[in-house]
C-alpha cells in the first residue's frame, strides 16, 4: 500500500510541476512547447506503467485516438471558418493527458477546461469591456486546470462513471 501512496505523490508532484510549467509558457507566448507535451505523454505512461499496468495499452490507444478526433476538429474548424480554433499544442496536450485520466472522464476534463476559460473570457469582458471578447485565449492553462483537477479526485476520492 505504501508503494501505491508514493506512485501517487511522485505522480502528482510530476503532473503538478508540468501543467504549471504549460499554463505560464502558454499565458505567456500562446504556444506549448513539444518537449511539456512529450514530459506530459511520459509521464503519464509511466505513471500507467507504474499504478495500473494493465490499462497502458488501452490508455495508448485512447490518446491516439483522442490527437485524431482533435486534430479533425482543429482542421475542420480551419476549413470552415479559415481561422485556427484550436492550437495543436493544445491538440497534442489533450492526447497526452488522455493518458493521465480514465478515458471515461475526458468529457468531464474538457468541460471543466472549456467552463474555466468562458468564465475567464466573461471576467476579461466585465472588466476590459466587450473588444475582450475578440482577444486571443490561450486553451492550455484552463485543459491544465481540468487535467489537475479531474487526476486529484480520480485518484484521491475514486471518481470514475460509476461513482459520478
Amino acid at each position: 500500500m505504501q508503494t501505491d501512496v508514493a506512485i501517487l505523490i511522485v505522480a502528482g508532484l510530476v503532473l503538478a510541476v508540468i501543467l504549471v510549467a504549460i499554463a505560464v509558457v502558454d499565458f505567456r507566448r500562446r504556444v506549448i512547447p513539444d518537449w511539456l507535451n512529450i514530459m506530459l505523454a511520459v509521464s503519464g505512461l509511466g505513471f500507467q506503467l507504474a499504478a495500473q499496468r494493465d490499462n497502458a495499452a488501452m490508455q495508448l490507444l485512447v490518446a491516439a485516438m483522442t490527437l485524431a478526433v482533435f486534430w479533425a476538429l482543429r482542421r475542420g474548424h480551419l476549413l470552415l471558418t479559415g481561422r485556427i480554433g484550436l492550437g495543436l499544442g493544445d491538440v497534442k496536450m489533450l492526447a497526452a493527458a488522455a493518458l493521465w485520466i480514465d478515458p471515461m472522464l475526458l468529457p468531464v476534463l474538457l468541460f471543466i477546461a472549456s467552463a474555466a476559460a468562458l468564465l475567464f473570457v466573461g471576467g476579461q469582458i466585465v472588466a476590459a469591456g466587450p473588444a475582450a471578447a475578440r482577444m486571443r485565449v490561450p486553451f492550455g492553462p484552463f485543459v491544465a486546470l481540468g487535467l489537475g483537477l479531474i487526476w486529484a479526485l480520480e485518484q484521491v476520492v475514486g471518481l470514475n462513471l460509476g461513482t459520478l
